[in-house]
């Protein structure tokens, strides 16, 4: 990486002698040269180049933990965010962390996971759909509204047919809010089939978009693509399905300021796109 020892030296912290002593025995234990000598650089052999290869992810995850835990001690300037849900995080969350790093200096890992969270889990704050965790601070983010949208196209045939058929997309986190939807639109369970099935509202209106089938989904995933015309309102219901968006801070957390001011943010974040 560094292209001669006396550079490697300074990074590793040792003397440009230690570090050729160090190669001559790595060398006498390969039983081969692993670098070519070219004035005061050094480049790799082919042997050199192999064994780069093979331990160039070890050392990097080694140094990532030694700078991990030498960092333990200094100002706090991250927090872990834990959610299970992906697409809410995709759509709602990302696209302003870098506001939110760039106004309070604070990063944050984002870590997805659908197991329940345990006592001994390591995150600061937990983004949840209707899960109550004990003994937690909470804020309600927002509650869930259904729609079903379908591709402009896929509508325009479903209203031409004269006995029209409904091939519905699956979320299979989710496959109850299809009967939910379908009960409020008054349309027969008979008239409905599963034309594709995803594991995440990301991938279904990914799919929708396609023209794949009609997806009925939690209205704020899908919001930008009503406005950009790529997806269109198969008609006027918008369903409370009574989900209850919250973020919650984990009591354990060594950041329990920071994580409540963070809370406080994405609130004012969803409501103010999701008045």
């Amino acid at each position: 990486r560094h292209g001669n020892f006396t550079r490697a030296a300074t990074a590793l912290g040792i003397t440009q002698s230690g570090v050729s002593r160090q190669i001559a025995k790595l060398e006498a234990l390969a039983n081969t040269t692993l670098f070519k000598r070219k004035g005061n650089s050094v480049v790799l052999t082919a042997e050199g180049q192999q064994l780069y290869d093979t331990l160039k992810d070890a050392i990097a995850t080694l140094e990532l933990t030694a700078q991990q835990i030498s960092q333990r001690g200094r100002p706090h300037d991250r927090l872990v965010v834990r959610t299970s849900m992906p697409s809410f995080a995709m759509k709602i969350v990302v696209p302003h962390l870098g506001t939110y790093g760039a106004q309070y200096g604070i990063q944050i890992d984002l870590v997805t996971s659908l197991a329940t969270p345990q006592p001994q889990d390591e995150y600061d704050v937990l983004i949840t759909r209707n899960l109550v965790v004990p003994a937690t601070e909470s804020w309600e983010l927002v509650r869930e509204k259904l729609v079903c949208v379908a591709s402009p196209a896929l509508i325009e045939r479903q209203k031409a047919s004269s006995e029209p058929s409904w091939p519905m997309i699956v979320c299979r986190l989710r496959p109850d809010i299809i009967s939910t939807w379908a009960i409020a639109a008054d349309i027969p369970a008979e008239r409905m089939q599963t034309a594709a099935s995803y594991d995440h509202f990301f991938l279904a209106v990914e799919a929708a978009i396609g023209g794949v089938g009609f997806l009925v989904t939690p209205q704020m995933l899908v919001t930008d693509q009503i406005n950009g015309g790529i997806l269109a309102l198969v008609d006027d219901i918008v369903i409370t399905s009574g989900a209850s968006y919250t973020a919650s801070v984990n009591p354990r957390s060594r950041h329990i300021q920071l994580a409540e001011k963070f809370c406080r943010w994405l609130k004012g974040i969803v409501r103010e796109a999701n008045p």
